[in-house]
């Protein structure tokens, strides 16, 4: 669960029930989350979210009460380098030493949660500062900002933390192979636009986790739409000359990512001799030798968490993995060269 799953869950519940916030501050060695990954823990004993595995979670949630009551936060240390530690009831072996801050959501941290969450709904960025002190005094900031990290003067101690909106996803083609990645895609975080010229396509029900469908012709979508260097976009309404409209509106505004599916020789007749731009993917999706719309869907997920997260050298369009089609019409690769670290971690002092 993300940060904008979690806001919409204590959005919807505030109102009925008292929690905690939990949000690992500090990670030394190897962890299951990093630094700013949060979960909440309710008085009734529901949990939602995560920062461990699980092996965490039960403790945290034995503080609660204590957290509630007192009306302020709790600074939890959980090391965990020894891997033949049994304190835990098992050995756990994660190699990492994880520092939490347990916070009670009072009126002040709810307005805060509230203030971020419609940053975020309006497509903005922010930066939500916290710092406390030994007694377990927060105060928050909510400001424009570039990084994030742990800093301490005086006393206290910070926690600087960029929030940003989800990805916007549009998927321009209403086909039904279009669903399983709808769904998938607003799973895995993205705000998804399901696009089509067919308005007896893009009625909501076909598409029920899109957070919007609009109709109209390439040209006039990506008006209406006012897509950016920061959209992604899936081209895959399988008429090529509606496809080449697409890409042409597109070319332009160098989306943060477009795929296309079908063909490397499909692709290339789009092209048009142009040399493809480093945001364009084509066949679209990773390498997995996908069959069928499910699995495309996966593959297509894939890449775009791929290029969220930086975890692949892009590199020019077509090759970004160093691969050759294999002239599958929905996409293959003959060659597969993708390989990636799962996560980043940057040591704090």
């Amino acid at each position: 669960m993300d940060l904008h799953d979690l806001l919409d869950c204590w959005d919807r519940e505030k109102l009925a029930r008292k929690a905690a916030l939990a949000t690992i501050v500090k990670v030394q060695g190897h962890a299951y989350r990093k630094i700013g990954a949060s979960m909440l823990l309710f008085e009734n004993g529901e949990r939602v979210g995560g920062i461990s595995p699980g092996c965490l979670e039960a403790d945290l949630h034995e503080r609660v009460a204590e957290v509630l009551a007192l009306g302020r936060a709790l600074y939890v240390e959980y090391d965990m380098r020894n891997a033949e530690d049994f304190a835990w009831g098992e050995a756990i072996g994660c190699g990492g030493s994880i520092h939490v801050l347990v916070e009670p959501i009072t009126e002040k941290l709810d307005l805060v949660l509230s203030a971020v969450k419609e940053m975020l709904d309006l497509g903005q960025v922010c930066l939500l500062s916290r710092e406390w002190d030994a007694g377990g005094n927060v105060s928050y900031k909510i400001e424009p900002a570039v990084m994030h990290g742990l800093q301490a003067a005086a006393g206290r101690t910070s926690l600087q933390f960029y929030c940003e909106p989800r990805p916007r996803l549009i998927v321009f083609g209403a086909g039904t192979d279009a669903q399983p990645l709808v769904a998938l895609s607003k799973q895995a975080g993205f705000r998804v636009v399901v696009a089509d010229w067919r308005e007896a396509l893009c009625c909501s029900g076909r598409f029920p986790e899109a957070c919007e469908t609009v109709v109209g012709s390439p040209n006039e979508l990506v008006g209406k739409l006012r897509i950016n260097e920061n959209d992604y976009v899936v081209i895959m309404s399988h008429q090529l000359e509606r496809d080449r409209q697409c890409l042409e509106a597109l070319w332009p505004l160098s989306p943060r990512y477009v795929g296309l599916l079908g063909s490397r020789t499909r692709a290339i007749q789009q092209l048009a001799g142009r040399t493809p731009p480093a945001w364009l993917r084509y066949p679209v999706g990773l390498p997995i030798r996908a069959q069928g719309p499910v699995e495309i869907a996966i593959s297509v997920v894939a890449e775009m968490i791929a290029v969220k997260r930086k975890a692949v050298d892009l590199g020019r369009g077509v090759n970004a993995y160093g691969n050759q089609s294999n002239g599958s019409v929905l996409g293959g690769w003959t060659k597969p060269a993708y390989g990636g670290s799962e996560a980043f971690y940057t040591a704090q002092q």
